[in-house]
């Protein structure tokens, strides 16, 4: 919590640098345009989950995809899961560096926010447990909600619980994740999402594991059309 704390003012106290070079941005966002360039932009992807695709596949659909086709529509994201976004996202995270987070949630806005047609009605943040929110005291997922909802005007709904403790996904293979998440997640009574098109929020979509489970609960309880938006996507 002091570590969050301190570097929320060192944020504050340094704003304008860039977060990869450290030298001024020049501009409203903490990122220059050189290190911009550089990221690893997704480029060529699957139309529905947004895995990464050779160019001759672009806008098609994955195997995957095609063979099981996943709760939701669509899956909107701008970045590779790859150096330094996974560098920033693992600082946003695990180190209470908001400031990532916050610059990755612009970038995303700047990229895809102007394209979004159909618009969303919710954001739909995907939850964590409470012991997991106490440790690390925030959920990404729930801070990336509110910005997007801020910028866009889309009200946040916490339509979802995360009752049941799990695993970090993170290293678990696509099988080990599905049935880690078993049970995993649960309606909220009361939440306002029948006949709604709901974005679900996420920081990464790697085996769309979670995303999918969420989705699926989300249908089943009336949800007309559901959209992921995370920061990034894994190879």
């Amino acid at each position: 919590m002091v570590n969050r704390f301190y570097n929320k003012l060192i944020y504050k106290a340094f704003k304008g640098l860039c977060i990869l070079c450290q030298t001024p941005s020049r501009r409203q966002i903490d990122l220059c345009h050189a290190c911009e360039a550089d990221l690893p932009w997704l480029g060529p992807q699957c139309a529905r989950c947004a895995l990464p695709l050779s160019p001759k596949d672009a806008h098609s659909h994955c195997g995957r995809c095609l063979s099981k086709p996943p709760v939701f529509s669509h899956c909107l994201t701008p970045l590779r899961y790859d150096f330094p976004v996974d560098r920033l996202i693992a600082g946003f995270k695990y180190h209470g560096q908001l400031q990532y987070g916050s610059v990755l949630a612009q970038l995303w806005l700047a990229n895809l926010g102007g394209d979004l047609a159909p618009c969303p009605e919710l954001l739909v943040p995907i939850p964590m447990h409470w012991r997991r929110r106490w440790q690390r005291g925030f959920n990404q997922a729930a801070l990336l909600a509110d910005d997007w909802g801020r910028a866009l005007n889309i009200p946040v709904c916490h339509a979802l619980t995360h009752p049941r403790a799990t695993l970090t996904q993170q290293g678990l293979s696509a099988a080990q994740r599905s049935s880690n998440l078993r049970k995993a997640f649960a309606l909220n009574a009361n939440s306002p999402i029948r006949g709604k098109h709901i974005a679900i929020v996420d920081d990464v979509v790697t085996t769309t594991a979670t995303a999918n489970t969420v989705a699926a609960i989300l249908a089943r309880n009336g949800a007309r059309q559901i959209d992921i938006w995370c920061l990034a996507r894994t190879p």
